[in-house]
C-alpha cells in the first residue's frame, strides 16, 4: 500500500489536470470485508447528505411532473427502509446512496443509454428512481428481479442517460444499463471484477485484457497509464492485487485517489455500516456510523452539507431538513446537474421549484 501511495503522490498533479465526466465505482470484497468505493468526477458541485426515513408515503415524480402543471401522482409507495443519500438536486433526488440493509446504488454517465418503456408503469425521474430502489429493496437480486415491473426511468431532456452500479451487504454486485430499449444486467457471474466506469462494462474489460495482468501481451505500467481513460485498468489492477491486510477501507481510498480523484469521494463498509466521505472543497475524511442513525418515522429528515467544515464522526452534525433549506439546494443543484446555464433562468425552472415545494410539503416542515 505504501508503494501505491507514493505512486499517487507522483502522478496526482497530472491526474487532477484532466477535466471530464469520469466517474468510477467498485466493490472490494472477500471473506472478511465488503467495501464500496465511488468517485464522482465532474466539477465542484453543491450537495447535501440526507438521512431518509422509513414509513414515509411518497409519490412518483417524472420530468413532466417537475416542469408542467401535470402534477398528479401515478404511483405511491411507503418507504420500507431508511437510507443515507448524496443529493445534488434536493430531497428524494439522489445521485447515489446506501440503505440501512446495506444496498448501495449509484448512477454513472453512459452515452449510449436508451429509454426502457413499460406502458403499464409510470415514469420516474432518474434520481428518484435511485431513491425508490433504496426505499424498497435490500439486495441486488430484489432490485434486478423487479426492474421490468418497476417505474420507467426518464432522463434530462435532450441528454444522454446513465447506467447503474449496485452492491449489497452480502457482497453481491451488478450493473444495469438501458440499451436498445431493454435493461441489460450483469451480475457477479458475468463480471470478472465488480467495477464500473463510463463505458459499457464489456468495452472497458476488453480494453483491459490487452495487459499482462489479465493475460494480454502488453505490459501494464502503473506509472505510465495515468490518463482518465486508464482508470478502469488502474482500478482493476489494484483490486486484483489486493492482499487482505485488515485495512480494506484504507485500500479503497487508495484506489479512489490513484485512479482519478473525484470531486465527491465515498467509501462504505457495508459490513460495519460505516460511511466515509470527503469533497474537493473539504478534503478531510468524515465518518457516518449508519447503525446509529435514527431512521424511524418519528425521527426528523436530516441533512448535512457535502462541503461541511465538521470533521471526524459527523452523526451529531446533521440538521433538520426544511422546505426552505431544500429549495436552496434545488436552486443551486438543478442548473449544474442539467449542465444548462439558461435553464436556471427559465420559466420552466421557476415551475420546477414551485412543484418540488408542493410535492414535499407534507413531508418537510416549512422552515
Amino acid at each position: 500500500m505504501k508503494i501505491f501511495f507514493l505512486r499517487y503522490i507522483l502522478i496526482s498533479a497530472l491526474v487532477y489536470s484532466v477535466q471530464s465526466k469520469a466517474c468510477s465505482a467498485f466493490l472490494l470484497t472477500g471473506n472478511n470485508y465488503n467495501v464500496v468505493g465511488f468517485n464522482e468526477n465532474w466539477k465542484t458541485m453543491p450537495g447535501m447528505i440526507v438521512i431518509n426515513k422509513r414509513d414515509v408515503l411518497k409519490r412518483n415524480i417524472s420530468w413532466q411532473n417537475l416542469t408542467t402543471d401535470q402534477t398528479q401522482a401515478n404511483k405511491q409507495w411507503t418507504s420500507k427502509f431508511g437510507s443515507v443519500t448524496f443529493n445534488l438536486l434536493g430531497y428524494d433526488l439522489p445521485c447515489y446512496g446506501v440503505n440501512e440493509k446495506g444496498l448501495f446504488l449509484v448512477e454513472l454517465y453512459l452515452e449510449e443509454t436508451s429509454k426502457v418503456y413499460n406502458p403499464k408503469q409510470p415514469d420516474m425521474f432518474w434520481a428518484q428512481w435511485i431513491q425508490y430502489q433504496l426505499d424498497n429493496y435490500k439486495t441486488v437480486k430484489e432490485v434486478v428481479d423487479h426492474l421490468n415491473d418497476g417505474p420507467n426511468i426518464n432522463w434530462w431532456p435532450n441528454a444522454a442517460g446513465s447506467h447503474f452500479f449496485l452492491t449489497d451487504a452480502k457482497g453481491n454486485s451488478a450493473t444495469i444499463a438501458l440499451l436498445n430499449g431493454k435493461y441489460t444486467v450483469l451480475t457477479n457471474k458475468e463480471m470478472p471484477m465488480p467495477l464500473l466506469c463510463n463505458n459499457q462494462y464489456h468495452k472497458d474489460l476488453t480494453a483491459a485484457k490487452k495487459f499482462d495482468f489479465l493475460g494480454g501481451n502488453e505490459k501494464f505500467d502503473f506509472e505510465q497509464n495515468i490518463k482518465w481513460e486508464d482508470r478502469y485498468s488502474r482500478a482493476y489492477y489494484m483490486l486484483k492485487n489486493y492482499t487482505y491486510d485488515e485495512k480494506p477501507v484504507d485500500y479503497a481510498w487508495n484506489i479512489l485517489n490513484s485512479i482519478h480523484p473525484g470531486e465527491w469521494q465515498t467509501v462504505i463498509d457495508t459490513r460495519k455500516m460505516n460511511l466515509y466521505f470527503r469533497s474537493d472543497l473539504k478534503k478531510e475524511v468524515k465518518t457516518i456510523d449508519i447503525r446509529k442513525l435514527d431512521f424511524s418515522r418519528n425521527g426528523a429528515i436530516k441533512y448535512l452539507d457535502i462541503h461541511t467544515n465538521e470533521t471526524g464522526i459527523v452523526n451529531g452534525d446533521f440538521q433538520n431538513l426544511t422546505t426552505l433549506k431544500n429549495n436552496q439546494y434545488v436552486e443551486k443543484g438543478f442548473p449544474i446537474g442539467y449542465d444548462n446555464k439558461e435553464f436556471g433562468e427559465s420559466d420552466i425552472f421557476e415551475k420546477l421549484k414551485k412543484n418540488i415545494a408542493k410535492f414535499f410539503e407534507n413531508i418537510l416542515p416549512a422552515s
